[in-house]
């Protein structure tokens, strides 16, 4: 399954996925939901990009806020996260 996404002048996403129905009924429609789950996921994805403030600090309350930037979270044996 291809998949791209343009993200216009005017702010707004596209999203396209491209796939071939195979299969039963079934494997068809399992297809679309993994399709339309993975558009949204990337809608999401993007969607909180926007709200990245690119390193630099905020002011909230009058408190100065900063952060570590990406960070890949790492997950221990047992499943628990760790930073």
């Amino acid at each position: 399954m291809e998949k791209s996404y343009k993200i216009e002048s005017d702010g707004s996403i596209s999203i396209t996925f491209n796939f071939k129905p195979e299969g039963s009924m079934l494997e068809q429609e399992e297809q679309i939901a993994a399709a339309l789950s993975e558009a949204g996921r990337l809608a999401s994805e993007l969607s909180l990009k926007s709200f990245d403030t690119g390193g630099e600090s905020i002011i909230v309350n009058n408190e100065k806020l900063s952060s570590r930037g990406e960070e890949k979270k790492l997950r221990n044996r047992l499943g628990s996260s760790k930073h």
